[in-house]
């Protein structure tokens, strides 16, 4: 796998990898001028270990997530759709699981991850070579870069599924594409370690989650071992480890600083980023320091509004939460989830079966165009947005899931599911007597993290995306502008995307 990542010179280009990366990693000092840091000329200093770290953040960030794009593969989920033309092909392919290794973007997350895994390798391969006086902060470093090579082979088997495993900083080796046991094995090992060596509380830090903690990883690991006993490996085994490992971040929650936050809408609002403790990983913005947020705002809206008809809701999803929300007493959550109301830039939806009047007939995702219509990344295609890879209510659907698909019943999961609806707006809580743990804490997370680009990951470990693509709306089964049809079923070319093909081209065995 000679890919041009591992010729990444470290001490040519690592200055220009520190803009705007310490105020994603810490968010401490918004207007620190990252071109007054001076690096070392070799890797033998926290100080320098410190720089790969920002490195890497700057690599997640500005190399792939600040955009849709990075999210591609997520479009194959039942909650999210895109418009038809123009330069939203790749969305629409993806979408309909008609993907290929030359679908336009499809490289943005192979190419992203696979820098951000160089650099932690770069930084992991020295961790015996730093000369410091405080290993506390040298151990903390090392465990971050165990953390982002975990997270970043994490993102690239969820997204491409079999891919190739590099552990060695700056090779030029032709490599294939590894089994999917010695993937998620590599990802467990490099998260025990982070777990090991990060602290409960990451120093520093203006939001939770902005760098990981020794929770995090906990959380990781949970996340890790629910996908594992799942497709496509089918390990039940592992469903008992994801449960007992949310259960240590849920008995720890005030000590790693997580918890629901009591407003929903804010956690897509601009002014609310720096005031909520949901995060358990996640982006922070600065568009005034040159860290932006480019997936919200007017990627969700309609042409006739200024928007980029980018990120729109699938209808039947759409209807179907409605009608949950209604039965439920939960329509704060799906209010709080969709616009409803009338906005001075387009038509609304009203609740009920009429759709608004212009081009696009789908429902707009109000934790895509902003928790407040007023602000002004809401208005525009660059924002203040946070980007949650990972909220703490998914570490409460994980544990409940997990004891279900273990074989439990434990109270504790019950109270855990319950949180995610309380907070959600429920009238009453859930027992056993309205159905199994297991198939309430799944539907819970559809609902609760409907546009979060979690839904396609959930249904392919589960084997149900078929299923959920059958029930789509009408509207959406023919793709009327390019006159095709989606793939409703299929094997692993239907649930994972492609290699590249500007990566199969350099190594042909990642094309088998």
């Amino acid at each position: 796998m000679k890919r041009n990542i591992f010729k990444i010179n470290l001490w040519t280009n690592l200055s220009i990898m520190m803009f705007s990366a310490l105020i994603i990693m810490s968010c401490s000092n918004l207007e620190e001028d990252p071109s007054e840091v001076q690096l070392e000329t070799s890797l033998t200093t926290d100080d320098a270990l410190e720089a790969v770290l920002t490195g890497m953040y700057r690599e997640l960030m500005e190399g792939g997530a600040q955009w849709a794009q990075f999210q591609l593969a997520a479009f194959g989920g039942d909650d999210l759709t895109t418009h038809s033309a123009s330069n939203k092909i790749g969305y629409r392919e993806s979408d309909w699981r008609r993907q290929t290794s030359n679908t336009e973007n499809i490289e943005m997350a192979y190419n992203t991850c696979y820098d951000v895994i160089t650099l932690a390798n770069i930084a992991i391969d020295a961790q015996n070579s730093i000369i410091s006086t405080d290993q506390t902060t040298v151990d903390r470093l090392i465990g971050e870069a165990y953390f982002m090579r975990a997270f970043a082979y994490m993102h690239l088997t969820k997204t491409y599924g079999r891919i190739p495993i590099q552990l060695v900083p700056n090779s030029n080796d032709d490599l294939e594409k590894s089994s999917f046991v010695d993937i998620y094995t590599q990802i467990e090992s490099d998260l025990l370690y982070a777990e090991e060596l990060l602290p409960d509380v990451y120093p520093g830090v203006a939001v939770v989650g902005a760098r990981p903690n020794n929770g995090t990883a906990k959380a990781f690991l949970s996340r890790l071992y629910l996908m594992w006993g799942g497709y496509p490996i089918k390990d039940e085994s592992k469903y008992a480890l994801s449960a007992q490992k949310a259960k240590e971040v849920i008995d720890n929650e005030s000590v790693y600083g997580f918890g629901l936050h009591t407003d929903f809408r804010e956690l897509w609002t601009e002014a609310n980023r720096f005031n909520q403790n949901e995060s358990v990983f996640t982006l922070v913005s600065c568009t005034s320091c040159g860290v932006r947020n480019r997936t919200m705002g007017m990627l969700g809206m309609p042409s006739e509004a200024g928007g980029w008809t980018e990120i729109f809701s699938e209808i039947a999803f759409f209807e179907d939460m409605q009608a949950d929300a209604i039965e439920n007493g939960t329509e704060n959550r799906f209010n709080d989830t969709y616009v409803l109301e009338e906005i001075d830039r387009a038509p609304s939806y009203p609740i009920g079966s009429e759709w608004a009047t212009w081009s696009d007939p789908h429902p707009l995702f109000r934790k895509v165009v902003g928790g407040d219509l007023s602000e002004d990344g809401s208005k525009s295609t660059i924002s203040d947005y946070n980007i949650y890879f990972m909220r703490y209510a998914e570490v409460l659907l994980n544990y409940a899931e997990a004891i279900g698909r273990s074989g439990g019943d434990d109270p504790e999961a019950w109270n855990a599911l319950n949180r995610v609806r309380t907070r959600a707006g429920a009238s009453t809580e859930l027992s056993n007597a309205d159905g199994t743990l297991t198939d309430l804490a799944f539907l819970e997370r559809k609902w609760e993290f409907a546009g979060e680009y979690l839904r396609m990951f959930d249904l392919v470990r589960t084997e149900t995306l078929s299923e959920a693509l059958a029930n789509r709306s009408e509207v959406e089964t023919v793709d009327i502008v390019n006159n095709i049809v989606p793939i409703t079923s299929g094997g692993e070319e239907f649930y994972f995307s492609p290699i590249p093909q500007s990566e199969i081209d350099i190594s042909p065995g990642l094309g088998d």
